[in-house]
């Protein structure tokens, strides 16, 4: 019996005592004052969790235990909060008490590590903070019997990356045998530097190196320069468009003359996370010549990695290339797609 007025007497002092917020209509609210900041508070009910309530409806809010307050002119205060007249509350200190409209009030907070103008500063400093991530990945093929076949390809990347900036480092190798002849043998390397000046516009440099003995290529050159503009920036989602100049000179391994033309540079990646059970890739790019505009250059790379279990750092990439050159050299095909599976290591 005891036991029951007990408990009963707890819930009833947890209603009398709780924080409430008075909604102009006369509607009040009560629970755990969270935050109040210069749109809404923000209070956690026992009836419908957590509820954030717009400041132009609120004539005023009322704390149980003290707070730290901001007012409009910078001044911290601490102490509790009473509501009066409309639109009127009081913040009664161990010093002193001062009432004030609730137009005064800018922000509110519990825990004095709190603070958010401190932990707006703190988020700001580690976003312009540059941090480096890595990733490996690699993949073996191979079939004996009526025919012997081996391919082999791994790439390589290095971002340091901050909001305002990112530096790309990247490399990839590709080699395949078939009945002890050599069919593949490709090599890449380059960079790309992005500095965001007015975000969401920016600025990039793009520098690729590229060996490919069946294309013909003793070297490819490929730079480029120009604008970028990022549509989404988000943890999850993220987009951008390039559009620049390029220049690209090609030599051959067997006699056949240097080229060099001047073109444009269009392009586009795309990235979407999927609650940590899959991320996607789409990166696009396209360099058309201008003296011939004929002659143009497309690459096309799509990627799904998929994690393997519950480790994080290690995952399955599933993709398709495509790499189409409109004007090829000797008997080579226009178009070079390629499936690919493979293994993927990533860590910051």
């Amino acid at each position: 019996m005891y036991k029951k007025l007990f408990v009963i007497y707890l819930a009833a002092a947890g209603v009398l005592f709780a924080d409430e917020i008075c909604i102009q209509d006369g509607t009040v609210l009560k629970g755990t004052i969270r935050s109040v900041t210069e749109k809404q508070i923000e209070i956690e009910t026992g009836f419908a969790g957590i509820l954030r309530v717009d400041r132009a409806q609120v004539s005023g809010f009322s704390t149980d235990e003290p707070v730290f307050m901001r007012l409009v002119d910078g001044a911290v205060l601490t102490g509790k909060v009473t509501a009066l007249e409309q639109g009127t509350v009081e913040i009664s200190g161990s010093d002193r008490s001062l009432c004030t409209p609730m137009e005064s009030v800018r922000q509110s907070w519990v825990g004095a590590d709190q603070d958010p103008e401190v932990l707006a500063r703190a988020k700001a400093v580690a976003e312009m903070a540059h941090k480096w991530k890595y990733m490996l990945a690699a993949n073996l093929s191979g079939q004996s019997g009526n025919s012997n076949q081996r391919h082999f390809g791994g790439n390589a990347e290095a971002v340091l990356a901050s909001k305002q900036d990112e530096l790309k480092l990247y490399g990839s190798y590709r080699s395949g045998e078939s009945d002890g002849r050599k069919t593949t043998d490709e090599r890449k390397i380059g960079l790309r530097y992005t500095s965001y000046f007015s975000d969401p516009w920016g600025w990039y440099l793009r520098q690729e190196f590229e060996q490919d003995q069946f294309e013909n290529l003793r070297l490819r050159s490929v730079t480029a320069v120009g604008l970028s503009y990022r549509v989404l920036e988000q943890k999850k989602k993220k987009m951008g468009f390039d559009a620049g100049v390029s220049y690209r000179h090609e030599r051959y391994i067997n006699l056949s003359p240097d080229s060099s033309n001047i073109g444009l540079d269009f392009g586009l990646q795309h990235f979407f996370g999927g609650n940590r059970r899959f991320e996607m890739n789409n990166e696009f790019s396209c360099v058309p010549s201008v003296e011939d505009f004929t002659n143009y250059q497309v690459t096309q790379d799509s990627y799904l990695d998929v994690p393997i279990s519950n480790l994080k750092r290690w995952k399955i990439r599933l993709g398709l290339r495509n790499d189409y050159n409109s004007q090829p050299v000797g008997d080579r095909k226009s178009l070079d797609s390629r499936y690919y599976s493979s293994l993927v290591a990533k860590w910051d």
